[in-house]
């Protein structure tokens, strides 16, 4: 057993009083022992000195002294349970930290609940058991729980339509896979959506080669999913290897790994550069060779892991490992060397040091020292949030800790990828903010597997052996056998009717003529073309919208080519049955020329129309788009449609915008005439079918009708007086395959698209009253062609006759107030311009915007000598806890106003804040000789006359008070990363600075020896010598007291600015350009007269 003690003097504002003794007991797991990896005394124990600091510094506890006592009970639960005995019987402890263990910590806190005492855990705890609060109401842990975890792997699977899975837990001697498959259980039960674990597996401890063959030749026949944990990283790259090894690399397998390590895809070990190594590399030496199989097999799995929401810090770990042979435990025998990382849980155990001092601080406020009687009552005092060392804690009512849960995956590049972030407002309850949208999730989230979501179950089953098998490939003998004997009974046959087949074929061939468009004469179609046109493809469904009418360049799809016929451009388009319709000519049916079979696929020859589908230009910014223009497109559709009913076509069948083509005249033309004959063997896509008849979409056949094709019209007319708006299915809730439905259903309130009028076109009612007629549900209440060509006449009568004509005098028209727009634009630009460079010059220093600006880099620079000014508000958290967040915020926001207003008048720097900290630096990037000590005395000396008149609003009884530090001496900056840069200083002298920071008193200025030398040379300061002050990381320092400005040396200044002063006047005139506005008035004045 090891004893230590730990002394804090707290000076009390209004009395002293007598400081009493807390008794701490520690039961911590040796570093050579099994679980010393993870929770070893060596790499943890180093950092109860540094959070007992803290609470010293944030005057949590101040009237006690603690004393430390630990044991070791090397996760045995036998020795738990001794240790946490002793603790309490022996060395009469206040409180206990730890075990570190599931098991040895369930015996050890009943002891203690049993002597009242509370426990708060840490380590390998994250079992549901503790939160049972009744049981263990003593019991207070900084880990989150497994329950949760199990939840979002569940929502995973809820997401992905995933419901069979197999379980892989791989435990050390902890069991915290164990564990951690226990809570997956119960989760589960609990959660709304079922899914069913076909089979789950405890492998041996290490995992055998047999055992995980075993597993996956289970996985194979039941399931496509795989759950796994993995107490050791090199068990996990073992796995991977074997799913490579068994084919297991394809696209059908999906692997999730639960974690609680907030280490994603990256292990304990690190590299040459302090860096952490993946797991799936090796890091045995020699290598076996397979880092790049591993890394395939990584890039198919996902891993939800509890989010690193702290900054990893590699000189906080250094220092709390150098702690540990130092006070208070004095760990000789402690091996440190080429130690850089505190193990995975250390930080926990400074959570739950730093959380009973906080809870302890609040329930000793509220209920006296009824505490030390009752552990319970810690629990009131849980509702705030509390910054620990794992980043932000937050407990629920019960005080336990809500988890922030992060899936992440590998991208194609190799490089860690964050999908899903999950926030808990109870260990049941979440919210999950997804980083990509729901509709890119297979090109984003499973890009590694094909770009596509992987199935619950193969489509052909997880044997295969649901999909009809190849007759060939299995009866590929007998076939021949079979084949050859009937070609012998054939060619008997076949002499005695060759003749008749040759009289046949030829009086065919006879009857093609008329049609048949030989390959030979269609010319490929070249792209030098002056005609520009994006054609739309049946195939992808997806339109090319652009703020031209001509939009790119013709590209051959999956549905159209483009050749040259007899010189004219035409389009192929495929077809398999051809029909008679040679002989339609009108001016809104677009011209077929005929077929073409003897190339490598059948195609239909139509005229091409440049201006592509009446689909296509809806969707694009088409300038003064009004009601005349409306009203023509829906005439030439309506003759074009006449001219079909009247003819031996008899109906279109399959009429929509996207087979409405316009030509460069403006003329729109119905094409794809002969689809309708395929509509019974072709798949049409779901969106096509949004323009069909509810009573076609009821037939599984279909060819169409007349009152079809009115009703297809209606829709067109919809779609053009919404502008392409097309059944608003961007704003919808229902998908397309919903909304097919609710069309076919056909209630008599049945659901139709949207008319959205655009607001600058007026549009005749009677238009809209024609649209819902020609939809009509019953078929026989849709108006006839002839009675909707008389309205729309109707509608037109007082416009003009030539769309044509309407279309120019609209472009004049524009073009007219083109110029106007596009300079008052320009204005605009220019404008937001400034505000941006003023906005990046408050950011950063001016002669830094300037280079960025300009894509230049900003190389580190080093300077011989300036000032560092550090500041700090005296008992921020007291203050901030008498205010309300946004209180804070303002009080914070005036008072740093005034020092901004105050810096502004200085040749002084702003380099950050951080909460209650001002960071300031006078000497650089524009160096000033010595008179930046000289700038910084004058800013510390307006700091504390600020803060002495600076009147709290909501607290006006309260003064604040700060604590000022400056140090003179080198120093380096330059600009720190892409995004959101920072200027950054680097060196010792801010080191220094800090410490004068932190080791001065309220109200008055601390200075270093180096800047009080600069303003005695300078002149005209009172300064007073503090003496030998003691500094943490510098030894024994001499430090000062910058009391007052008594004079200013005007003979130092004068001979200073007569070198000074020619340089600056050269480029006065552009430093206040830039000064203006944001920054200082008359700078120019000023900065002349305060340099003289």
């Amino acid at each position: 057993m090891n004893i230590s003690y730990f002394f804090i003097l707290a000076t009390l504002s209004s009395f002293i009083r007598t400081q009493k003794n807390l008794n701490l007991g520690f039961i911590f797991v040796e570093t050579d022992s099994e679980n010393g990896d993870l929770l070893g005394f060596t790499l943890s124990a180093g950092i109860v000195p540094i959070v007992l600091e803290r609470i010293r510094n944030e005057n949590l506890l101040p009237q006690y002294n603690f004393t430390i006592f630990y044991y070791f009970d090397n996760c045995v639960v036998s020795n738990s349970t001794g240790s946490a005995y002793e603790l309490i019987t022996n060395n009469k402890i206040d409180v206990i930290f730890g075990p570190t263990c599931s098991a040895n910590a369930i015996r050890a806190s009943l002891v203690a609940r049993f002597y009242n005492i509370p426990t708060f855990i840490w380590g390998l705890i994250s079992t549901t058991q503790f939160t049972n609060t009744e049981k263990f109401s003593n019991v207070y842990s900084a880990n989150p729980v497994y329950f949760s975890l199990a939840l979002t792997v569940l929502d995973l699977m809820k997401t992905f339509n995933w419901t069979r899975f197999t379980f892989l837990s791989a435990p050390r001697s902890n069991k915290r896979c164990r564990v951690m498959y226990q809570d997956f259980i119960s989760a589960s039960n609990y959660f709304s959506y079922k899914t069913t674990m076909v089979y789950s597996f405890e492998s041996s401890s290490p995992p055998l080669d047999r055992e995980f063959d075993a597993f996956i030749n289970e996985t194979i026949i039941r399931a496509r999913i795989i759950v796994s944990c993995f107490d050791r990283d090199k068990w996990k790259r073992a796995f991977l290897l074997k799913m490579y090894d068994r084919g297991l690399n394809n696209s059908e397998y999906v692997h999730i790994n639960m974690e609680y390590t907030s280490t994603a895809f990256d292990s304990d070990a690190y590299d040459l550069n302090n860096n952490p190594i993946p797991f799936y590399k090796d890091m045995n030496i020699p290598t076996d060779g397979r880092d790049d199989d591993a890394l395939k097999m990584a890039k198919q799995m996902l891993i939800l892991d509890t989010q690193r929401d702290y900054f990893t810090n590699k000189e906080f770990d250094h220092e709390a490992i150098k702690r540990v042979k130092e006070w208070p435990f004095y760990c000789d025998k402690c091996d440190i060397n080429g130690k850089v990382a505190l193990n995975k849980y250390a930080r926990y155990l400074g959570d739950s040091i730093y959380n009973w001092a906080f809870l302890l601080n609040k329930s000793l406020t509220n209920d006296s020292e009824d505490v030390f009687k009752n552990p319970d009552i810690l629990r009131k005092h849980c509702s705030e949030n509390i910054e620990g060392y794992t980043g932000k804690m937050t407990f629920d009512s019960n005080c336990i800790r809500l988890p922030y849960i992060q899936l992440t995956g590998i991208d194609s590049y190799g490089k860690q990828k964050a999908w899903f972030n999950y926030s808990f407002t109870s260990i049941n309850t979440y919210e999950r903010t997804d980083i990509v949208s729901s509709d890119t999730f297979a090109m984003t989230i499973f890009e590694n597997w094909n770009k596509s979501i992987p199935l619950n179950e193969p489509i052909c089953g997880y044997l295969h052996n649901r999909c009809p098998i190849n007759f060939m490939k299995v009866y590929f003998k007998e076939v021949i056998i079979f084949g050859v004997f009937v070609i012998i009974i054939i060619l008997a046959i076949i002499s005695g009717i060759i003749w008749y087949i040759l009289k046949v074929r030829k009086r065919r061939e006879e009857d093609l003529n008329r049609w048949k468009i030989p390959m030979i004469e269609l010319q490929n179609y070249s792209k030098n073309n002056e005609i520009n046109k994006s054609i739309h493809s049946k195939a992808s469904d997806h339109t090319l919208n652009s703020g031209k009418l001509a939009v790119v360049e013709r590209e051959n799809t999956n549905v159209y080519s483009f050749y040259l016929y007899n010189g004219e451009l035409v389009v192929g388009n495929d077809s398999v049955e051809l029909i008679n319709i040679l002989s339609i000519d009108h001016i809104n049916i677009n011209k077929f020329f005929g077929m073409c079979i003897d190339g490598p696929i059948p195609l239909s020859i139509w005229k091409f129309c440049n201006r592509g589908s009446l689909h296509e230009i809806l969707q694009t910014d088409i300038p003064n788009f009004d009601a005349f223009f409306m009203i023509s497109l829906a005439n030439d559709i309506l003759h074009g449609l006449s001219y079909i009913h009247s003819s031996s076509i008899n109906f279109h069948g399959m009429l929509s915008s996207k087979v409405c083509f316009v030509n460069d005249r403006w003329q729109v033309k119905i094409s794809n005439i002969t689809l309708k004959r395929l509509s019974t063997n072709d798949k049409i896509s779901k969106r096509n079918l949004l323009w069909r008849a509810p009573e076609h979409l009821r037939q599984k056949f279909s060819i169409g009708s007349k009152e079809g094709d009115i009703y297809s019209f209606g829709i067109i007319l919809s779609e053009i007086v919404s502008k392409g708006n097309f059944w608003n299915l961007e704003a919808r809730e229902e998908s397309i395959e919903e909304l097919i439905y609710l069309i076919k259903r056909g209630d008599p309130s049945s659901i139709r698209p949207e008319i959205i009028v655009p607001p600058n076109i007026e549009v005749n009612p009677g238009f809209i009253i024609l649209i819902k007629d020609c939809w009509s549900e019953s078929p026989k209440n849709r108006p006839p062609l002839k009675q909707i060509e008389k309205l729309l006449k109707a509608f037109n009568s007082s416009g003009p006759k030539n769309l044509m004509d309407h279309v120019f005098k609209m472009l004049e028209e524009y073009a007219l107030t083109l110029k106007d727009e596009v300079n008052e634009r320009t204005k605009e630009i220019v404008e937001e311009q400034k505000k941006i460079d003023l906005l990046l010059q408050k950011m950063l220093p001016i002669e830094v915007t300037n280079k960025l600006k300009l894509g230049k880099t900003v190389d580190p620079e080093k300077f011989d000598n300036v000032t560092i000014f550090f500041a700090d508000i005296v008992k921020f958290t007291v203050l901030a806890s008498k205010c309300s967040p946004f209180q804070v915020i303002t009080l914070l926001n005036d008072l740093f106003t005034l020092f901004d207003n105050l810096i502004e008048s200085l040749d002084i720097y702003k380099v950050e804040t951080i909460g209650d900290s001002y960071l300031c630096v006078s000497g650089l990037p524009t160096r000033n000789g010595n008179l930046h000590a000289k700038e910084i005395a004058e800013l510390a000396l307006g700091f504390l006359k600020i803060c002495h008149t600076f009147v709290i609003p909501h607290l006006p009884s309260e003064k604040v008070a700060v604590r000022i530090g400056c140090n003179s001496g080198p120093c380096a900056s330059g600009i720190v990363g892409l995004s959101a840069p920072r200027y950054c200083l680097f060196g010792d002298t801010v080191n220094t600075a800090s410490r004068m920071e932190s080791n001065g008193k309220p109200g008055k200025i601390h200075t270093t020896e180096s800047f009080a030398k600069l303003l005695n040379m300078i002149g005209g300061y009172e300064i007073e010598p503090r003496g030998e002050v003691i500094i943490k990381g510098k030894g024994v320092m001499k430090t000062f007291w910058l009391v007052r400005r008594i004079a200013e040396n005007t003979a130092y200044f004068n001979e200073y600015n007569e070198i000074e002063n020619e340089k600056k006047l050269e480029n006065i005139e552009d430093v206040t350009e830039v000064k203006q506005g944001m920054y200082r008035k008359f700078y120019k004045k000023n900065h002349l007269e305060n340099n003289n």
